[in-house]
């Protein structure tokens, strides 16, 4: 499994951040150009909460189905893939509380398929436009966050 950390702080307190962050419309913002997210499931975002995944990195596309692990109102979000996806997938968001607003924190995990030739692919490019493509999403919500 390759791991990616990015955080930012946003002069936004965690409640109003998290609440933000967790509008499937307003993801799809912060990620446009980059991935698009469809909850699957019915009713407010919550543990056992599912959604429909599609990003791209490098010129790779993954596709992957997603199910909410863990959920702590303002404090934590998580996931993992589930199903018979080839891309495995999971992350942590963390909210902490600073003296500017929020640091804003996600942790990446994921597998790309296709052993030795995918493993290399991942190292010469797919890290590095995933780690630029969480980066741009972290300022695209900074922004949001800070302007409202």
């Amino acid at each position: 499994m390759t791991k990616i950390t990015n955080s930012i702080e946003i002069e936004a307190s965690p409640e109003k951040v998290f609440a933000w962050a967790n509008d499937v419309k307003n993801m799809n913002e912060a990620m446009k150009g980059n991935a698009e997210l469809e909850q699957t499931s019915n009713g407010p975002v919550g543990i056992g909460s599912t959604f429909h995944f599609v990003g791209a990195a490098a010129g790779q596309t993954a596709e992957t189905d997603l199910q909410v692990t863990e959920y702590v109102k303002n404090k934590k979000f998580a996931f993992h893939s589930i199903g018979a996806s080839k891309t495995k997938l999971a992350a942590q968001w963390t909210y902490e509380p600073t003296a500017k607003g929020t640091k804003l924190t996600i942790d990446t995990e994921y597998d790309v398929p296709y052993s030795i030739l995918g493993k290399l692919i991942d190292k010469i490019s797919i890290k590095k436009a995933m780690d630029k493509n969480n980066n741009t999403m972290l300022e695209n919500i900074k922004k949001a966050n800070e302007t409202k």
